[in-house]
């Protein structure tokens, strides 16, 4: 009797060990799995990470709120696409609303990089999927045809000019997130409200010293951006003198729209400058220059904007 109570432990016992070892390889298993998973989505994260001041703190843009208690950063490439974002919001008559809920969008999106990833088959600004028929691979890469797509979605929702921000971004965008759009509200409209000229000398940036520039490069896209508005280089008469380039608004605007004509042209060219070589902007009476983030002067009225290259 001894003999059997003893094999029968011995095969308990042999049995418990069977049973840890499963488990054991069950939770590695498991675990393993799951920090494959978290390492996929931290490098499809890592690209959507800087949603404010890059590391290069020498190169940046500030908004600011109309109350002066925030400021807004972003950086030079993402400054540009919401510059990009804005004017065609502008060029196609929407309300400055539009603006908003689009920055919102490209920020929660795609932190305002034109990406070449996403979620599935998603991509661009806006990441948009071809597969749900928001355009080819191609298109959607564009980011004016991502924009255009994306206000194309947004007029068609009902009563959108008055829908708070996340929720008309959720009705373009049916994300299986609707509510983090929320987050992006203040930075859309701070940005938003420059870029649309609504506030005058909203966005500075500061940037290092212009080695190169491109003044017939900067007229041409600053004149696709904004069409009515018109360009030409000023340059000096010596080969000392700087290069310059003067921007004139249309001549049948005034008041405020002639106002928020110049800021939008004026903040355009401030959050490209980097890639123009611009290194001096003067608008209405007030300048900006590559060694501040903020315009200084007292605005006065004006038509004119004049930019100096490096």
């Amino acid at each position: 009797m001894a003999k059997r109570t003893t094999n029968n432990t011995t095969r308990s016992a042999k049995a418990l060990r069977h049973a840890l070892i499963v488990v054991i390889a069950t939770i590695c298993i498991v675990t393993a799995v799951i920090v494959g998973v978290v390492r996929l989505s931290a490098r499809w994260l890592a690209g959507l990470s800087s949603s404010t001041v890059t590391q290069d703190t020498s190169s940046y843009c500030m908004a600011k709120q109309t109350d002066g208690v925030m400021s807004y950063a972003l950086s030079a490439e993402q400054s540009a696409n919401a510059a990009l974002i804005t004017a065609i919001g502008v060029t196609r008559g929407l309300p400055d609303h539009a603006a908003t809920v689009a920055l919102a969008t490209a920020m929660q999106e795609s932190k305002l990089r034109n990406l070449e990833y996403g979620d599935r088959d998603s991509l661009g600004l806006f990441q948009q999927r071809p597969s749900q028929g928001w355009g080819t691979v191609e298109q959607l890469m564009d980011e004016n045809y991502a924009t255009n797509a994306f206000y194309d979605g947004l007029v068609k929702v009902s009563g959108w000019e008055s829908l708070p921000v996340e929720d008309a971004a959720q009705e373009v965008q049916h994300s299986g997130y609707p509510d983090a759009y929320a987050q992006w509200d203040g930075l859309a409209r701070a940005w938003a409200q420059s870029l649309t000229g609504e506030v005058a000398a909203g966005v500075g940036c500061k940037l290092p010293d212009a080695d190169a520039s491109d003044p017939d490069g900067l007229i041409a896209a600053l004149q696709s951006a904004y069409p009515s508005v018109s360009g030409s280089r000023a340059d000096g008469n010596k080969g000392d003198s700087p290069v310059t380039a003067v921007f004139t608004m249309p001549a049948d605007l005034s008041g405020d729209n002639l106002r928020r004509a110049v800021w939008q042209t004026s903040t355009w060219l401030v959050v490209n400058a980097r890639h123009y070589g611009i290194t001096k902007i003067e608008a209405n009476g007030m300048v900006w220059t590559r060694a501040d983030t903020a315009w200084t002067g007292t605005e006065k009225e004006g038509d004119v904007v004049t930019v100096t290259f490096a």
